[in-house]
């Protein structure tokens, strides 16, 4: 019996350092910060003559880095702003944002900690950020619309519900982080135990429209998440679940640039 109950207690022991570890680091398990210097991001926008390298500087001293890519006709009237994954560095979307989106200016601003951005990156500081850039950035405007991708789409919702942009693009949303975690990880109290909520089902009907993609076969931010947030939306809504397609390979399924090239026309 002795033999039996230190295994107990060492297999307790055990678990208890694992939950305490995961509780410790877990902002490490959820942003992936892809870092570049200056010289790469300089190189990032080399193939795009309509790109230019900006800077929003913070009450904290962060300085963060990204560019914005000027529509090819009357830049300065349309800008759409971009928030990217969680283990997305955004110069990535220089190129693949050019094309389809010509008749916008485009603003890429890396997170906290990545690209050239300072700082750490957490929940509450992205919030932050997101606000002040989107209230410096659209001055002047005549049309505004921001656009996220998986935890991005939180980020592009608070900003929305504050802002009231005239167009929103959703790419991979989910409800509530803690639910996204729980399907990951189903063997942790993942609900206990996360700090950061990222909780988009809150905000959503703060919004009276918007166009979201997700992938039928996406494995990190699943269908089941999406379509959580979907039933509890009351606005106007295009939904599009896009069979054959994952999470990091969404954007290359032939109806993807179309089908939200066709809902900023539409709402122009």
């Amino acid at each position: 019996m002795g033999t039996l109950v230190k295994l107990i207690l060492t297999a307790g022991g055990a678990a208890g350092l694992l939950l305490l570890l995961v509780y410790l680091f877990q902002d490490r398990l959820l942003f992936f910060p892809q870092t570049m210097t200056e010289q790469e991001a300089e190189l990032a926008a080399e193939h795009e003559p309509r790109a230019e390298m900006v800077q929003f500087d913070r009450e904290d001293g962060t300085t963060l880095h990204g560019w914005l890519v000027q529509a090819a006709e009357h830049p300065g009237e349309q800008l759409l702003i971009y928030y990217g994954g969680n283990g997305e560095e955004v110069s990535g979307q220089i190129m693949e944002m050019a094309g389809p989106l010509s008749d916008w200016d485009v603003l890429l601003v890396n997170y906290r900690g990545y690209g050239m951005s300072g700082g750490t990156p957490e929940e509450e500081a992205l919030y932050q950020d997101a606000e002040h850039i989107f209230e410096e950035a659209a001055a002047g405007y005549s049309r505004t619309a921001v656009m996220g991708r998986s935890i991005g789409t939180a980020i592009a919702v608070r900003t929305a519900a504050i802002f009231q942009p005239d167009d929103v693009v959703l790419i991979s949303p989910f409800d509530r982080l803690e639910e996204v975690a729980a399907e990951a990880y189903p063997f942790l109290p993942v609900r206990t135990l996360l700090r950061s909520e990222f909780d988009t089902a809150s905000r959503i009907n703060e919004l009276e429209h918007m166009l979201v993609l997700a992938g039928g076969d996406d494995q990190i931010i699943t269908p089941a998440r999406t379509e959580a947030l979907m039933e509890v939306y009351e606005g106007e809504a295009v939904y599009q679940l896009l069979e054959g397609r994952g999470h990091n390979d969404l954007h290359l399924h032939p109806e993807y640039w179309p089908l939200i090239g066709d809902y900023l026309q539409e709402r122009s």
